[in-house]
């Protein structure tokens, strides 16, 4: 690859994403929301153009961008995919049709391939009609699911290649509230205890610099597949997952399993199944668990650090 465009790409995802495409001298243009974004790390990154262009305005950014052919293009951006959003079926409506938007706009900037931020959480919305208990957030997975479906026919109509990236639980620096392994630290790091289920469903939990790797690797490859599971290829019963992350904070016995009712979502094991990804691409994960928490842990230290400098 010599030339993408990443949407989204001053969130979590979109940050190390950009990072790792540096490393291979691969010229970015960042899509940012407005000029009311925070984008300081993107601008210490060499061979990265701003773009401002809001979702809603996606479908006419090949009027903001005057260049063409571009080796990829990777559409992350998506309102509230945490937080008290996930629940808002307005938002997580509009997210289906912003995908859609970036399909076609991909194909008027003549990019080769599109990649699109899929979730583990998707699997879940087949669980829905049969729950007894229906958590709101819920809603997210199934518009995920619903992106998933409609992206499939789009990009098949517009003979346009397509990836859909089913992301796993992921973790690392500059996210502390998105994700289990930052809650987890930041309770102890902060003196209260990680209340959880009973933590028995299997899980899959992946450093970020990981994820991003495999994501470079799925838009350089000529891959074979339209969706690919991005994850560690060792994935474990959650309880070991948070013991372990107690330990390395130095206080296992902040981790209180079972200690509040289970959402009753069930998991299953083959959900977290990396071998496409393995074989088509040559992906191994890079960074250890462990050490992936201490990065974390280490960030989240250097954030205490400076606001108590403030």
């Amino acid at each position: 690859m010599q030339k993408v465009i990443v949407t989204g790409a001053n969130g979590f995802v979109g940050y190390w994403l950009i990072k790792e495409l540096m490393k291979h001298s691969i010229k970015v243009i960042a899509i940012v929301k407005d000029t009311n974004e925070k984008i300081d790390m993107l601008t210490s990154l060499s061979g990265v153009s701003i773009v401002y262009c809001n979702l809603s305005n996606m479908i006419n950014l090949d009027t903001i961008i005057p260049d063409r052919g571009f080796d990829a293009f990777y559409h992350l951006a998506w309102i509230s995919a945490g937080g008290s959003g996930r629940a808002d079926y307005n938002l997580q409506l509009m997210n289906a049709k912003y995908a859609c938007d970036a399909v076609i706009v991909a194909k008027k900037l003549n990019c080769k391939k599109i990649l699109v931020a899929g979730t583990i959480t998707e699997k879940i919305a087949s669980q829905t009609l049969v729950l007894p208990v229906k958590s709101n957030n819920i809603i997210y997975g199934i518009a995920k699911h619903t992106t998933h479906c409609m992206l499939e026919i789009l990009t098949n109509r517009l003979n346009l290649e397509f990836v859909w990236m089913q992301f796993s639980n992921l973790y690392g620096p500059y996210s502390i509230n998105g994700n289990i392994v930052g809650y987890t630290i930041k309770e102890i790091l902060e003196g209260r205890n990680a209340i959880f289920g009973t933590a028995q469903q299997p899980y899959d939990l992946l450093y970020i610099e990981d994820l991003v790797y495999a994501a470079y690797l799925l838009g350089e490859k000529d891959v074979k597949r339209t969706c690919y599971y991005l994850g560690s290829g060792n994935p474990k019963i959650l309880k070991d997952y948070l013991i372990r992350i107690g330990e390395l904070c130095g206080n296992p016995d902040a981790i209180k399993i079972g200690a509040r009712a289970d959402d009753g979502l069930k998991y299953d094991l083959e959900w977290f199944d990396a071998s496409a990804l393995i074989e088509d691409t040559g992906y191994m994960p890079r960074i250890s668990f462990d050490q992936g928490v201490l990065n974390t842990i280490n960030c989240c230290l250097l954030y205490t650090s400076d606001a108590a400098d403030d």
